[in-house]
């Protein structure tokens, strides 16, 4: 393998290619497939993941740097650097695709379904059942609407300005916001459906109908939900544009 890598290499350098460039614009997008879950995550093999990278790189070689070749600052240490470059930028655009599975997780557990979680391999971790079609929904979003080329857009921006730690702090900060933003309409539907849960169980007293109640209860947040739907899915598709 290595006189293969070497060869094609020596290939890309024939055709006027800088290969320490490309490997710099290569490390500014990687956070992007690594984090974002419209680009696949565990439903790609580490070598596809690591090609969309590179294909991301291509599109924005012109606006990386050459690589100093003055040897004032290590190599290792450029990779490092245009890594954490381009990471602020990618938690910037994978905090609505996230936001919009939690919003789905609080649908869930205001039914009493948070215990029924599924694996899928563009959601980290066990998602839950309304989770992870609101996450599908988000990354066809973004997909639909130019998510990789605002993304590729914005890795050519300014580069000092992606290595503040304080935009890190707003996008997780707004994805907090916007998910509590989602999930509001569904809390202020569960205080009302379960008042009036509770005066049905006290006019119905001294019958025991809690058993009953439960299941009508999952039922009345499910048509809540699909009531306000279609309003989240317009907030989603605001926030992920």
């Amino acid at each position: 393998m290595p006189h293969v890598i070497a060869s094609i290499v020596a290939d890309l350098e024939s055709t006027g290619v800088d290969i320490p460039r490309l490997g710099l614009a290569w490390a500014r997008t990687m956070p992007l497939v690594a984090i974002i879950p419209a680009f696949g995550l565990r439903a790609l093999p580490g070598p596809a993941r690591a090609w969309t990278g590179l294909a991301f790189a291509a599109t924005i070689l012109p606006a990386i740097a050459p690589a100093t070749s003055d040897g004032t600052m290590p190599y290792g240490v450029e990779l490092t650097l245009e890594f954490a470059r381009g990471l602020p930028i990618a938690i910037a655009a994978a905090v609505p695709l996230w936001a919009a599975t939690m919003a789905g997780g609080v649908a869930d557990v205001l039914r009493g379904a948070a215990q029924e979680t599924a694996g899928l391999p563009t959601v980290e971790g066990r998602s839950t059942t309304l989770g992870t079609p609101l996450s599908l929904l988000a990354c066809t979003m973004f997909l639909a609407t130019g998510g990789p080329a605002r993304v590729a857009r914005a890795l050519t921006d300014d580069p000092q300005r992606s290595l503040s730690v304080l935009s890190v702090a707003e996008c997780l900060v707004s994805g907090i916001t916007l998910a509590v933003a989602l999930g509001a309409p569904l809390l202020a539907a569960s205080v009302i459906v379960e008042l009036a849960a509770a005066l049905v169980a006290r006019a119905a007293a001294p019958a025991q109908v809690h058993t009953l109640l439960a299941p009508l209860r999952a039922v009345a947040t499910l048509a809540i939900f699909a009531i306000v739907l279609e309003r989240l899915a317009g907030v989603l598709a605001r926030a992920v544009h």
